[in-house]
């Protein structure tokens, strides 16, 4: 569209030099003396004529291929709006998120704090010691006598001492701090929905 605007105008400043040559060689043909000296003026206006209309016939091609371009402006600048009210709704959406993560983030920052307020010093020390060597993740659950997070089996002694849990055990392979979840009877959960019911 701006490339053709542009020609346009190269067009148009076209048509107005030739215009202004054409008035010059006007005023020199009334001060021609002889015939073939007025010939040349006629032939060179007639040469300048059939440019500027070389330049208007550029014109008209290049309005007619404008139209189609203007309709493709006006359509892509409505797709552009909409495509911009889109984008702000998913902004919305995204901040929306973010404020939800974050609070969300808090909370569990403010339930860490109180749990790491109800351990002792020296297990909170282990954990985060573990945690750096581990990759994040200093806690595993003992699972059928292995380490759910390096499977590795488990010393039977050791299994049964971490099933009492009386006290803070580590997988002797991988070094994250053990728990132990008993399973659950089917009779054990039958009850409990009995007693919630």
């Amino acid at each position: 569209m701006a490339a053709n605007q542009k020609e346009r105008k190269k067009c148009d400043g076209d048509i107005q030099t030739q215009e202004q040559k054409i008035s010059k060689l006007k005023d020199q043909t009334l001060q021609a003396k002889t015939n073939e000296v007025y010939r040349a003026f006629q032939n060179e206006i007639e040469f300048c004529q059939k440019e500027i209309r070389k330049c208007e016939d550029r014109i008209l091609e290049l309005m007619t291929e404008s139209e189609p371009l203007d309709r493709n402006v006006k359509t892509a600048e409505v797709a552009l709006k909409t495509e911009k009210a889109q984008v702000e709704a998913e902004k919305q959406q995204a901040r929306e998120r973010t404020a939800i993560d974050q609070k969300a983030s808090a909370d569990l920052l403010k339930e860490r704090g109180e749990i790491v307020a109800g351990i002792t010093p020296a297990v909170y020390q282990r954990y985060t010691r573990v945690c750096k060597m581990r990759r994040g993740i200093g806690v595993a659950e003992a699972l059928d006598g292995r380490c759910n997070a390096c499977n590795m089996t488990m010393r039977l002694q050791f299994f049964q001492e971490l099933r009492k849990g009386d006290q803070v055990m580590a997988c002797e392979s991988c070094l994250r701090i053990l728990y132990y979840n008993p399973p659950q009877s089917v009779d054990d959960v039958a009850g409990a929905r009995a007693v919630q019911g």
